[in-house]
């Protein structure tokens, strides 16, 4: 099977300007179901069949941190979090109906290398050098969130309960060591500044993704902490964007009064606060259409009809590349704004995504299936490299959005 990008690409003239032409509302769920029949083709029959045989590594355990243009894995230094990454990715191919059995392999032999590579406190390591051993012992805030997530995605598809109560003496010895002192998390336990936003971010989709599994209180209260936190001082209230590095004492990192601004994480941010509001009852106020509405304002190039790497808060250009990622966060995104939305303004969303779903594909486009191109140049083309198994997080995640979005709409239709 080959997919093209124009066979994604939706009749959405009217897309880059935001209007609507008379006629091109989606009343009905047919694009997306065909959008979403391309997607699972795609990753059931290209995807999952190469990355959980070549892209797992069964001499060195875990998985491979890049497979090569021409489909094989390379020696070399391997970040930890990559597997946990998988392991998430392999749990949600079984909720997504691929074959359980393998993705039941694919995890249990995941979680083996991750209980492998995790200090007594339940930390996870960073980095292996070529020889496996542990090349950075400084334990880093974004790898924990990712393990935190793989172990909520696992218990989900194992039903281990060795797997929780991992997961909370983690969730503790992170709440109590990685503190700051004016509320937060540091980076690292070794070099804790500058602080980030981004690690606070997935730690956040974490909590979140344990609040269905598990009713001990602490993951709803982590989750708040952390949107709390978003509010009091991630979020330019002024301009609604999302900062993403700051100084010891919290202050904003700027260059002549902007920061920069990275589109993908904006849409990231927008869809996780809206699924906390959805989960929680809470209330994010008008910030993640805010930061959607910046994103798609000042962070899209409707001539490669993509979301760029990075622009300045004032919305000029600073990083005119494309990296795979930014277009699955966006489509989450929209898919994010469609569901709560009602009439033109979802079938307005509904459009966005759509358009989103057809630049992804275009990143699926290689000569050996099942990989993708990780950057899209300001030429519109691809830069050569291999293919990060740390995006096969993104992709999958997306599906699975789409997936689940088109059985609400069908639900209720």
């Amino acid at each position: 099977m080959n997919v093209t990008y124009s066979d994604m690409k939706p009749d959405t003239a009217s897309v880059a300007n935001g209007s609507l032409i008379a006629g091109e509302e989606l009343r009905d769920t047919t694009e997306l179901k065909e959008t979403l029949g391309l997607y699972r083709k795609v990753l059931f029959e290209q995807i999952l069949p190469l990355w959980s045989t070549v892209g797992a590594d069964h001499a060195r355990g875990g998985y491979a941190e890049t497979l090569s243009a021409r489909g094989r894995g390379a020696p070399g230094p391997r970040r930890v979090r990559v597997t946990a990454r998988q392991v998430y990715a392999m749990c949600e191919a079984a909720e997504l109906g691929w074959n359980r059995l393998a993705a039941e392999a694919g995890v249990r032999h995941g979680c083996r290398f991750l209980a492998l590579h995790t200090s007594a406190g339940g930390f996870l390591f960073h980095t292996l050098a070529a020889d496996d051993s542990v090349s950075d012992i400084g334990f880093d805030l974004y790898d924990q969130a990712f393990l935190l997530f793989a172990h909520a995605h696992a218990w989900r598809l194992l039903r281990d309960p060795d797997i929780v109560e991992r997961a909370r003496l983690l969730r503790q010895s992170v709440v109590e060591r990685f503190a700051h002192a004016d509320g937060g998390f540091v980076d690292r336990l070794d070099k804790p500044f500058p602080l980030r936003s981004n690690p606070h971010m997935h730690l956040l989709e974490a909590s979140l993704a344990w609040l269905p599994l598990d009713p001990d209180p602490r993951w709803r209260e982590l989750a708040d902490t952390v949107v709390a936190l978003f509010l009091s001082r991630f979020v330019d209230r002024e301009r609604g964007i999302l900062r993403e590095t700051f100084g010891a004492d919290w202050t904003p990192v700027e260059d002549a009064g902007r920061c920069r601004v990275e589109p993908g994480h904006n849409y990231e941010w927008a869809w996780l606060l809206m699924r906390w509001e959805a989960l929680t009852g809470g209330d994010a106020g008008a910030f993640p259409l805010g930061m959607v509405g910046f994103a798609e304002t000042h962070g899209y190039d409707p001539l490669r009809r993509v979301a760029v790497n990075e622009v300045w808060s004032d919305g000029s250009a600073s990083d005119g590349k494309a990296r795979l990622w930014p277009q699955t966060e966006r489509l989450k995104a929209w898919l994010a704004v469609a569901r709560r939305s009602q009439g033109p303004d979802r079938w307005r969303a509904e459009k966005f995504a759509l358009d989103a779903a057809g630049t992804l594909m275009s990143y699926l486009q290689t000569p050996v299936a099942g990989l993708w191109h990780d950057v899209m140049l300001e030429d519109g083309s691809f830069a050569a490299g291999d293919a990060p198994g740390s995006s096969l997080y993104h992709i999958i995640c997306a599906i699975g959005e789409l997936q689940r979005y088109v059985d609400s709409r069908e639900e209720y239709a």
